[in-house]
């Protein structure tokens, strides 16, 4: 026993070493598994930039150990109270401790933080700290670590704003916003197309300056559009906050019953005023899924508006999960700007639109007053019709005709056009003026509308069109360098290839036809290089266009060349509608490669027709033998686009009709009735009465 008690503070130093080696250890192991998870890469990459340093991490790592949702909570939380600004450490800890006491009041089912206003939301730094935040817990393996299960990637923290003024609208990119808010570069612009304008044509065609500062200045902070919201509608509005720029885009919940509620409330409002006030429940996602999961809803006319917004600026889509409207003093007292306005353009015997032709009148009215809407409109109908007088008065405009283009709205349009009649019908000097001078019926759609303008004003518009004519040797030329650079790579299948004579004799063969138009267009870069090219057909009688092929180079794919290529294709077969046959479009369809047919590794083709709204005909479509030397091919898809109302199904018949002129026309096989690949298709088609339409990606 001596021996022990002699030996004791021996015995303690070393149990003591022992205990401190371990609690070295301990805390090394502890600190590098705080450190290294994957916790600590998400804080690190999503808010270093915003300023959190060493130790708020660690101490959020800390605090956030045994939870996963309050792992994220606190990203999300975080994200909010710096908007995506660099903030200092002292800052750090008080949003630290703020979410202690936000965490604890608020139970893991029902995180919600509260927002005055749209603001917070609009700011590029918010935008981009949320881009960081989906693109981490994008990846496949962040995913299974924190047990996200859902398809569509989601904030665990929903926003309550108190305060928003919402309208059934989308907002349009504004000229200075594309010209990255250089004035140098959008007055250059300006001058430019006005120099282009005075001196291209004769004077009777021309938009004078002052029509074209008209346009400028609407374009200038970009207006609003209001979307067809009373049927298929897939739920697009605008939430704003005293004007429409200050506005982001929102989806309301098509899955519930608030879509139809909100439609409901715009409906009562009409009469009594424009939008509606209200508090809005919200969910933030990871924008291109999101828009992915609503693309069965959109009626194919706002089909524009929702690419719009999905490849707008903000990296994140708002869906609206429950609203309250505000029904008290303030909100009959609201105050929201925004643009109300119609346009014209000068008439010319072209169809497509032609922006630098376009003449637009605008006021900027407060939308939540009825009485400052209905005068604003009245005053913008009787400023166009002003300036319309003073044209027509003057004897150097002799000849010219503008015609009606569209509105902000259809309210908007007819009381424009209901104005416009009566003058024109009371027999006055103006009346007379303006019945010779304007015509009242248009013939565009607003998204062809505003995708001319997007395409026009494109700060570098690097694509120019060529339409492959015989008797233009030079794109006979460039057809050979789309051929063995592009469709060569394209199409390694011998059968599903044409030959390049095939080309020449089509183009021969449509030179003469009257049922149908081909065209083979080639996209240019600026230095003249051929950089993709589409070959398709317009059918007059099913009204109906097909393409062929729309092809890129393989090193510019997924650079957005294939979409301003069918952008430019789709107004060409609009036009040739309306040229032979008086009407809109009907429908655009494409012959694809079916999945499990494609040689491709990434279906990245897939994305880009289900994007432009185009779903599988549920038939079993054989092409053809196109030569005696080729063989039918099985592997391929007919796919179709309706250009108006969404359908589900299609008439078997019509379908039976434009693979007919598909066959006939584009292969060159002038008796259909005597392929057999054709009269098996035909029988099988009707057999039913309709054919039913699939979505392209499951």
């Amino acid at each position: 026993m001596q021996t022990f008690f002699e030996n004791f503070p021996s015995y303690l130093e070393l149990a003591l070493n022992v205990f401190e080696l371990v609690a070295i250890i301990v805390s090394v192991v502890t600190f590098f598994f705080l450190m290294l998870n994957k916790y600590s890469k998400a804080l690190k990459k999503i808010l270093s930039p915003c300023g959190m340093g060493f130790w708020p991490r660690l101490r959020v790592l800390f605090i956030c150990r045994k939870s996963q949702v309050k792992k994220r909570a606190f990203l999300e939380y975080a994200i909010i109270k710096t908007g995506g600004v660099p903030v200092i450490n002292s800052e750090w800890h008080t949003i630290i401790n703020g979410f202690k006491t936000y965490y604890t009041e608020a139970s893991e089912g029902d995180l919600k933080y509260s927002i005055p206003n749209v603001t917070p939301l609009i700011e590029k730094e918010f935008s981009a700290v949320a881009a960081r935040y989906f693109e981490y817990f994008a990846q496949p393996k962040v995913r299974k670590t924190f047990g996200i299960q859902d398809e569509q990637l989601r904030w665990v923290t929903k926003l309550h704003i108190e305060e928003a003024y919402a309208t059934p609208t989308c907002l349009l990119t504004g000229l200075l916003s594309q010209y990255d808010e250089s004035w140098e570069e959008f007055i250059k612009r300006y001058v430019s197309t006005a120099y282009i304008t005075e001196n291209g044509e004769l004077q009777s065609k021309n938009v004078l300056s002052n029509e074209l500062y008209f346009t400028f200045a609407w374009l200038l902070w970009g207006p609003s559009y209001e979307l067809e919201y009373r049927k298929y509608w897939a739920g697009l509005c605008q939430l704003s906050f005293g004007d429409e720029s200050n506005s982001v885009p929102a989806i309301a919940d098509t899955d519930s019953s608030v879509a139809d509620r909100l439609r409901k409330r715009f409906l009562d409002n009409e009469e009594r005023r424009y939008g509606a006030l209200i508090s809005a429940d919200v969910s933030i996602y990871d924008k291109k899924p999101f828009y992915a999961s609503i693309r069965t809803n959109i009626n194919p006319d706002n089909n524009y508006f929702y690419n719009k917004v999905e490849n707008g600026e903000l990296s994140f889509g708002i869906q609206i999960n429950d609203f309250v409207s505000c029904l008290n003093y303030k909100a009959k007292k609201y105050y929201s700007t925004a643009y109300v306005w119609v346009l014209f353009e000068v008439e010319s015997e072209e169809y497509s639109f032609r922006p630098e032709k376009s003449v637009a009148f605008f006021e900027h009215a407060n939308l939540a007053n009825k009485a400052t809407y209905k005068f604003l409109i009245d005053t913008l109908i009787d400023k166009s019709m002003k300036h319309f007088e003073n044209i027509f008065s003057r004897p150097e405009n002799a000849g010219r005709k503008y015609r009606f283009v569209c509105a902000m709205n259809e309210k908007i349009a007819q009381e424009c056009l209901n104005k416009y009649c009566e003058v024109m019908e009371s027999g006055t000097e103006l009346g007379n003026m303006l019945r010779d001078g304007i015509i009242l019926e248009s013939k565009h759609s607003p998204a062809d509308v505003f995708a001319s303008y997007d395409e026009f004003f494109s700060p570098s518009r690097l694509v120019d069109y060529v339409d492959v004519s015989l008797n233009d040797q030079n794109s006979v030329s460039d057809l050979g360098q789309f051929y063995t650079d592009i469709y060569m790579e394209a199409f390694p299948d011998d059968d599903e290839r044409e030959t390049f004579d095939s080309f020449l004799k089509y183009l021969k063969r449509a030179s003469v036809a009257t049922e149908y138009k081909y065209h083979v267009v080639l996209a240019k870069d600026e230095t003249g290089r051929i950089i993709g090219g589409c070959v398709f057909n317009y059918f007059k009688k099913s009204n109906t266009g097909v393409i062929e092929f729309l092809a890129v180079r393989s090193d510019l794919q997924s650079s957005g060349i294939g979409s301003m290529i069918y952008k430019h294709v789709s107004a060409i077969l609009s036009e040739e509608a309306h040229r032979m046959n008086g009407r809109s479009l009907d429908y655009i369809c494409c012959e694809i490669d079916s999945p499990e047919y494609s040689r491709a590794e990434v279906k990245k083709y897939l994305y880009f027709w289900n994007k432009n709204n185009f779903w599988h005909l549920d038939f079993d479509y054989v092409q053809p033998a196109l030569s005696a030397e080729q063989h039918a091919v099985n592997g391929l898809w007919f796919t179709i686009s309706p250009q108006h109302n969404p359908v589900t199904s299609v008439p078997s018949e019509l379908i039976a009709d434009i693979v007919y002129d598909y066959v006939k026309y584009a292969m060159c096989i002038d008796e259909p009735y005597a392929c057999a690949e054709y009269q098996q298709m035909r029988e099988k088609l009707l057999a039913k009465d309709t054919v039913e339409l699939k979505k392209i990606i499951e």
